[in-house]
């Protein structure tokens, strides 16, 4: 559940609240509070119930104003939501670089929405209660780019002006498609209640209560290749008998993969649990995605007018380093230049963004991380400083089930 309203630290309220003396005095009032936090940057897990599924839509993909297929195409990823938050569709422009990537991804129409908390004061009744509408309306959009980036278009050559748009659409969550719940239940970090994995089984194994496991089997994931940008997952529907052991065993939905779907297979038939019946159980096993790469950085050249400063200031206290997480649970890379000053007093400012890729997400996070640090004190500011932020993954390795 957003992890308690986006983990605003108390201190932080505080000082948002010194900071706006005037604005309390209304009764009551709203003000903006912690501009700077990007939910780009914020942990969050996925709701485990709502009324609907958002999901999305996307109309003809055009470079430079002619139609293109993708090779591959990864469609965002659907989330259970408890009302409906975004009623516009969003155009993400982009280009194509010869891998058959996309690269240079913006927002150029709609559906960007600034990452602000909304704080409502009332000093007569002493109260304070903070808004996320803002906050979970961005965090809708949030995987828009990194499928995208995850998609595959042709390779060897590169294309420029391209665009998509993507329509959220939503559904009744009692009435969708199982074929939609099942991949709706192997997005990273989501786990679904038990009224929704009976729906998906058809039966009242997970509502009744699983017994409890005396042995159980594992897939053999080096014989199981992982793929870039996506997990590739296998749900399994099976009964349990009066002995415990499975019965009916059945791969129902999976994302297509032969060799997972086997391996799923033969790790449930070796389960065994402490008695039983059950019927309708449902389990899931995936493979984490590969890694997509960052595509290549800019030489230090490609900027003449800023320097490092390095060698000038030290760091008194290092940034925080932070992964965005849409983008970190999709296995992609990027990186982020970013130039500011230094104060003499060591504070981060002028931060702007000289480039970024894959997508201006990267720079927007960038930015953060870099105004997280504080530099070491001096006796005049430093101006036109640059800095390169990295964002390297190494998942590559572990696969899991949901149970």
């Amino acid at each position: 559940m957003l992890r308690n309203a986006l983990m605003v630290s108390l201190s932080a309220l505080v000082c948002a609240l010194i900071a706006q003396p005037a604005r309390l005095a209304a009764q009551p009032t709203s003000v903006p509070l912690l501009r700077g936090l990007n939910p780009a940057m914020i942990s969050a897990t996925p709701f485990s119930k709502g009324d609907f599924v958002l999901s999305w839509n996307n109309d003809t993909i055009t470079c430079n104003g002619v139609a293109v297929t993708a090779v591959e195409w990864m469609a965002p990823h659907p989330q259970l939501i408890a009302k409906k938050l975004l009623n516009f569709p969003v155009t993400i422009g982009f280009s194509v670089d010869e891998t058959g990537r996309a690269v240079d991804m913006r927002v150029l129409e709609g559906g960007y929405v600034e990452g602000e908390l909304e704080a409502s004061f009332d000093s007569e009744a002493k109260t304070m209660r903070i808004d996320t509408k803002r906050f979970l309306a961005r965090f809708a959009v949030r995987d828009l780019m990194p499928s995208l980036r995850a998609s595959r278009f042709v390779e060897g050559a590169r294309r420029s002006e391209c665009r998509v748009v993507y329509s959220p659409q939503y559904s009744v969550t009692a009435q969708i498609p199982r074929e939609t719940l099942a991949i709706l239940g192997v997005v990273p970090r989501m786990s679904l209640n038990t009224a929704l994995r009976d729906q998906l089984g058809g039966g009242d194994c997970s509502t009744v209560g699983w017994p409890a496991p005396l042995f159980r089997g594992f897939p053999d994931f080096r014989k199981v290749s992982a793929r870039e940008g996506a997990r590739k997952w296998s749900w399994v529907r099976f009964d349990i008998d009066e002995n415990g052991a499975p019965a009916n065993v059945s791969v129902i939905f999976s994302s297509g993969d032969a060799d997972l779907d086997a391996q799923s297979l033969l790790a449930f038939r070796d389960n065994r649990f402490a008695g039983g019946p059950r019927t309708g159980c449902v389990s899931a096993w995936w493979r984490n995605p590969g890694v997509i790469p960052a595509p290549p950085a800019p030489e230090d050249s490609d900027f003449p007018d800023f320097r490092s400063c390095e060698k000038l200031r030290s760091w008194d206290k290092k940034p925080k380093l932070t992964y965005p997480q849409a983008y970190n649970e999709r296995a992609i890379e990027g990186w982020a230049v970013l130039g500011f000053d230094i104060a003499a007093d060591g504070t981060v400012g002028n931060v702007r963004v000289l480039s970024a890729q894959p997508s201006e997400e990267f720079g927007e996070v960038g930015a953060a991380v870099l105004r997280s640090g504080r530099f070491e004190a001096g006796d005049a500011a430093v101006t036109q400083c640059v800095e390169r932020v990295r964002f390297v993954t190494t998942k590559d390795a572990a696969a899991t089930s949901d149970s």
